[in-house]
């Protein structure tokens, strides 16, 4: 089973390599470079800038780390919560398995579980709206295969592209 840890700046390396990789950077750095990426994550972990997301390591019992993972609560974020219509106890995920032989095994699905009882320790019950590219089938696949819902799919105005994101809710208990 999926295990989740903080993520810490000795992380940033590894993170860097998988941001490079074909299959996280088709959909991670379309509208930003790595250094960027690692610019923001490195400034997060150090308590500067956006504090709001909390970011954690993917590993896989036995084989180490394999991917990265960050949460918020969208009322952190009001401008993008208002466009995605999100309720005030929302959350929302953000996820990649970046390590390339770690794919295709359904590590996916299994990370996103993880993730939810992660971020449900903090926050019982809430419910949880995830914005992957529509393009992006694989991600869908393992938000459904997690009781996520597609609501919708558009272009939303607070992404850097016109690419439409698949908008995805999982709703919370009350």
């Amino acid at each position: 089973m999926i295990e989740l840890r903080p993520m810490t700046e000795a992380d940033l390396p590894l993170v860097e390599a998988w941001l490079r990789e074909p299959h996280v950077a088709r959909w991670w750095l379309a509208d930003e470079t790595a250094e960027e990426t690692l610019g923001e994550y490195a400034d997060r972990l150090a308590g500067r800038g956006d504090t709001a997301t909390t970011m954690l390591i993917v590993v896989e019992p036995g084989r180490g780390p394999v991917g990265w993972a960050q949460w918020y609560r969208w009322e952190a974020y009001p401008e993008e919560a208002q466009e995605l219509r999100t309720r005030p106890s929302e959350v929302g995920l953000d996820y990649a398995i970046g390590d390339p032989a770690a794919i295709g095994r359904g590590l996916g699905a299994e990370m996103i579980a993880a993730l939810l009882d992660e971020v449900r320790s903090h926050h019982p019950g809430c419910g949880v709206v995830v914005e992957p590219e529509a393009a992006n089938l694989a991600s869908g696949r393992v938000l459904e295969r997690n009781g996520f819902a597609l609501v919708d799919v558009r272009r939303l105005d607070f992404e850097p592209s016109d690419r439409p994101m698949a908008i995805y809710r999982l709703p919370g208990d009350g």
